[in-house]
């Protein structure tokens, strides 16, 4: 699938973190994740289980509640996510298709 200019958006300042945060998949299974590079539109995360690029996932963050995301990119045990906020058709398509 090509994506329009439009379709993308410049990537914001990340801030260097080490915080523990809980994965939830879709199938229901859950672990603990090391969060990493935050943003306000996403971060890495890095977990002993595998992600699959596409999949949407729920993080649980200390101090801010659980956050819906869509895992971008995956290197090993390491996986880039963008938050879906809820405020973005864009974005929610994206998280539908996959892309």
């Amino acid at each position: 699938m090509k994506r329009g200019f439009e379709d993308y958006s410049a990537r914001g300042p990340r801030h260097r973190a080490e915080l523990m945060a809980a994965c939830r998949w879709a199938d229901g299974s859950s672990a603990a994740v090391l969060v990493a590079n935050v943003s306000y539109q996403g971060c890495e995360i890095r977990s002993n289980r595998a992600f699959e690029q596409g999949e949407t996932i729920w993080l649980a963050l200390p101090g801010r509640g659980k956050i819906k995301a869509q895992v971008r990119w995956v290197r090993e045990r390491s996986a880039g996510v963008k938050f879906l906020t809820g405020e973005s058709a864009k974005d929610e398509r994206r998280a539908r298709l996959g892309v």
